[in-house]
């Protein structure tokens, strides 16, 4: 990686894949402010307005006011929290420390989305979303979670972060201002919260059954680390708006050409 030291925020970085990015991050000699809902050198609840004031504070306090780049990675929870932490804690986290990247010769950010997000997505959860109306968007929840235990809620809010940052990248406010926006959306990685599925035979050989390319397996975190690592690098100077699966092929294998 070019350059020298930079400083990085970090969401989610307590463990997974927020954990593999701080690591990856910190061994290039950079500083990283690790933020988590527990410990770490920011402690806040992203699924809630006052714990995303504590993380723009807390970091703004850590940083000096000035950071090089932005990894918005803290996502996951119970179903009743899932649209409060995954959209709108992301884009709070991206907002509300972008001025932060102002004074920053090469400003970069990710977003961490999901292969989930390859479904459609349910519209009833997706343009409250969309709309920046966190009631409605958590009464569409509470609605879905009665339906159907909210099975779509994650992959919605998921959809709902691709859109937002796609519309967002080459706007005023991010490429306008030589911020690079990117978003990478992982497969199954190897994770505490991915746990349920992975130690139990039963539940991995379903997921694995699923899985149309021999080659594809489960990820590691410093596998994501080291692609995110180098999005919010100086090394990156092209890419803006894109949304990456790295899934060891489940995108192209679902989707084929259809997006061309």
């Amino acid at each position: 990686m070019s350059g020298g030291p930079r400083t990085y925020a970090v969401t989610g970085a307590a463990s997974g894949i927020g954990a593999g990015v701080a690591a990856w991050l910190g061994a290039q000699g950079h500083r990283v402010i690790a933020c988590d809902l527990r410990e770490g050198d920011v402690v806040a609840d992203l699924a809630t307005t006052q714990g995303r004031a504590a993380l723009v504070d807390g970091v703004t306090r850590l940083s000096g006011g000035r950071l090089d780049g932005i990894v918005a990675n803290a996502g996951g929870g119970p179903p009743q929290t899932m649209l409060s932490l995954n959209f709108f804690g992301a884009i709070a986290t991206l907002e509300g420390l972008r001025l932060l990247l102002a004074n920053s010769d090469a400003p970069r950010a990710v977003a961490v989305s999901s292969v989930a997000s390859l479904a459609p997505g349910d519209p009833a959860l997706v343009d409250p979303c969309l709309a920046h109306d966190e009631p409605a968007a958590k009464a569409a929840a509470e609605t879905a979670i009665a339906a159907d235990g909210g099975a779509g809620l994650y992959g919605s809010a998921k959809v709902a972060l691709n859109r937002w940052c796609r519309r967002a990248a080459v706007g005023a406010d991010w490429a306008g201002r030589d911020i690079l926006l990117n978003v990478v959306a992982p497969g199954v990685i190897e994770t505490p919260a991915a746990a349920w599925i992975l130690d139990d035979p039963v539940n991995r050989a379903e997921m694995m059954a699923r899985v149309p390319l021999p080659s594809v397996r489960p990820g590691r975190p410093d596998q994501m680390a080291a692609l995110i690592g180098w999005l919010v690098s100086p090394d990156n100077t092209l890419l803006c708006g894109e949304v990456l699966y790295a899934d060891g092929g489940l995108e192209c294998a679902a989707r084929g050409e259809l997006v061309w």
